[in-house]
């Protein structure tokens, strides 16, 4: 059984976002972390650079190209680095920074080899960790951690180390910094422990995380993003020099200068994270790494070395940044409560499901061109809406639901070609030759085929008829005399269709066009006006239209507007879509009329009050023609050319002149009028012939001057 083509839109309509939005979530995860990694660079679009806070709650100490190539730490071995970089953070905890974490894991210390040398950094571990400030770093590896110098973890403390570990999604991208981790506990049991970055935002606040039955940790009253697995989002701020960058040699000289002040200005209160900043070590690929800036910008004060000049490449953009920045980021976002939160699985489905509906609907509604149009339009909506939630730290599953989306177009238009509008194209087909294009859309619009009926409405037909005929026919063949017919139907159909109208029918070799109808268009009467001037310029433009070797036919066109009746008219089971009426025979007889006269058009006073410009026409006469008692004004179209010719307009107003004199009764002037325009004006010789036999003549009462065509 064949359903209804309404009801197969419906389960189409219903099953195809289905499937693509199953299509679409089923590659969700690898498709999360491009699509978090497009909307960091849609938001830079929209918004520009985003802002760290004012003033960030953590800066970077970064052991940096300067720190190597600056004495005394230049030609010295980074073993033997420990008592200088003891006094940067003994200067920074005596400026009050609130917490400090060291991203450098050193498992090895010179002080086995030379005892007391590094006295003095040992004292600083211990007071930092004493004082709940200092924060060591381990790796952490899948069966023992790498720890620092056994000495290191006795001075500062076994509870103040903490993992630096930053987990890598499947694309090789860190976009999540680990809140906590599981370790081995005394017991041997696992247990979660905070990462590095939640224990230096904690110790920074002097709050403690708290991890709910939920599996969620909150610190400060802030729900951490990152759900149950504890990993979460980072929210990089992408302007240039965000996170203020102090160089470590910079801070060695500051300390040794005894400038307190200036590490009490920069460090108090501040979350510091002590690293690696060089351009080939510890980089790691961010989810905003279509979106770095130039390294060395925005640079904080100097303490007491300038900046090196060369150490900066101007422009130069990298996509990995160091990992200690990670750590920092993740810091500021659990400090200032900005973090990235992104949608559940089922959010993430209803939002994908969402989309690909409405791509369906505008698949299905409109035709492709349109479908195409509206499905861009859709996702650039869709595009604002996920970067401005993801500007409010929600992460929408933008790729996703934009997949999900265009997913849904080929399969939709695909079906549609297919198997829907196949039943479309097979009416269009077999109707095509028969019935306008408009009323096969509404038959096709409708479901339904034509049937009887029809309605009066006021339209302008258009009849054709070719002047000598007999003679350019006689002694073809039928098979060259059709291809003659063919080829000037052909043209003259283009024309009337071209001008809005449509072919009725064709009657031996005349043709009957409507305009008006089955649509209306703006002025029928002026469409089909243009149209007879557009098929008289085909026959001066071609002079191979219509002809043969027994001579050439000519095209006589007659116009009328009025009401017609027009609409599927016949019997059941064989019908026409047609018109019929009065105005119908009235054009019929205005074509047959251009014989009299020797005019090649003709059309009544209705299609020139109609077509609004009078000055478009000249008057010819008044007739009654046969089988119609009603008098008609006459008048032929005029061609642009003619329009401005001053010669034609000059003959024009003559013959106005002597037409007067005629619907006058003044028909001595009138033939002296016709008779100087009737060497080159046929409608003139016309005139005059019927002038002339009234010379001398008294006009009978009730004279009008109308003239009585007995010819069809």
């Amino acid at each position: 059984m064949r359903l209804p083509r309404r009801l197969r839109l419906i389960l189409l309509g219903a099953t195809a976002p289905l499937v693509a939005a199953g299509l679409a979530l089923a590659l969700s995860a690898e498709l999360q972390g491009p699509s978090i990694d497009s909307l960091y660079w849609l938001r830079e679009r929209v918004h520009g650079p985003r802002p760290a806070p004012a003033p960030s709650p953590v800066v970077v100490v970064g052991i940096d190209e300067e720190t190597y190539r600056r004495p005394p730490f230049a030609g010295t071995p980074q073993a033997l680095w420990g008592p200088k970089l003891g006094r940067v953070v003994a200067g920074m905890l005596d400026g009050g920074a609130a917490a400090i974490g060291l991203d450098l894991v050193h498992p090895t210390s010179v002080e086995t080899l030379i005892p007391g040398f590094e006295r003095e950094y040992l004292l600083t571990l211990r007071r930092g960790g004493k004082e709940g400030r200092l924060v060591l770093a381990k790796v952490q590896h899948q069966s023992n951690p790498l720890l620092p110098y056994r000495g290191y973890q006795i001075a500062a403390g076994a509870g103040n180390i903490r993992s630096v570990n930053l987990i890598e999604d499947p694309d090789g991208v860190l976009r999540r910094v680990p809140v906590t981790l599981n370790v081995a506990g005394p017991d041997g049991a696992p247990r979660p422990e905070p990462g590095m970055a939640a224990e230096v935002a904690s110790r920074a606040l002097a709050k403690p995380l708290e991890r709910g039955a939920d599996g969620w940790t909150t610190l400060n009253g802030y729900r951490l993003p990152g759900g149950p697995g504890n990993r979460m989002l980072v929210n990089h701020a992408t302007a240039a020099g965000a996170i203020p960058t102090y160089s470590l040699a910079d801070l060695y000289a500051c300390a040794e200068a005894g400038n307190s002040a200036f590490f009490e200005r920069h460090f108090k209160g501040k979350a510091v994270m002590v690293g690696t900043v060089l351009d080939v070590e510890d980089r790691k690929l961010s989810s905003n790494r279509w979106v770095t800036k130039p390294e060395g910008l925005n640079l904080p004060e100097r303490c007491a070395l300038p900046v090196m000049g060369d150490l900066y490449v101007d422009g130069l953009r990298r996509d990995s940044i160091p990992g200690v920045y990670i750590h920092a980021a993740a810091i500021s976002n659990m400090i200032a409560h900005d973090g990235l939160a992104e949608t559940g699985r089922m959010a993430g489905a209803g939002l994908a499901l969402l989309l690909a509906a409405a791509s369906a609907a505008i698949t299905l509604a409109t035709r492709p061109a349109m479908a195409a149009a509206g499905l861009l339009g859709l996702l650039a909506l869709w595009s604002g809406v996920a970067v401005e939630a993801f500007q409010a730290g929600l992460v929408l599953p933008w790729l996703q639901a934009a997949l999900a989306a265009m997913l849904v177009f080929p399969l939709l238009l695909g079906f549609r070609f297919a198997v829907l509008d196949r039943d479309q194209r097979q009416i269009r087909n077999a109707f095509k030759l028969y019935l306008p294009g408009s009323l096969i859309d509404d038959m096709i619009a409708s479901g339904q085929s034509p049937s009887l009926g029809g309605e009066e409405r006021d339209l302008t037909i258009l009849f054709s008829d070719i002047a000598g005929f007999t003679k350019m026919s006689e002694g073809m063949e039928p098979e060259a005399l059709v291809l003659v017919l063919n080829r000037y139907f052909t043209v003259m159909t283009d024309i009337v269709e071209a001008h809005g109208g449509f072919v009725d029918k064709y009657i031996g070799d005349a043709v009957l066009a409507v305009f008006g109808a089955p649509y209306a268009i703006d002025n029928h009467a002026r469409a089909a006006v243009d149209a007879a001037l557009a098929m008289r310029q085909a026959m001066d433009e071609d002079p191979t239209l219509l002809a043969t070797d027994s001579g050439r036919g000519d095209c006589r066109i007659g116009l009328a507007t009025g009401p017609v009746l027009i609409g599927n008219i016949g019997s059941p089971r064989r019908f026409n879509y047609t018109v019929m009426g009065d105005t119908v025979n009235l054009a019929s007889r205005l074509e047959g009329a251009n014989k009299y006269y020797a005019t090649p058009m003709m059309v009544s006073g209705e299609t020139v009050a109609h077509h609004g410009d009078p000055d478009a026409f000249r008057a010819l006469d008044t007739v009654r023609v046969v089988g119609r008692s009603e008098p008609v004004a006459v008048f032929e179209p005029l061609s642009q050319a003619r329009r401005a010719d001053p010669e034609d307009s000059a003959a024009r107003a003559a013959y106005a002149r002597a037409l007067a004199d005629w619907r006058a009764g003044r028909f001595d002037a009138a033939a002296a009028g016709f008779t100087a325009l009737a060497a080159f004006d046929s409608a003139a010789a016309a005139m005059l012939r019927k002038a002339g036999k009234h010379v001398g003549a008294t006009p009978e009462p009730g004279w009008t001057g109308i003239t009585a065509l007995t010819e069809k």
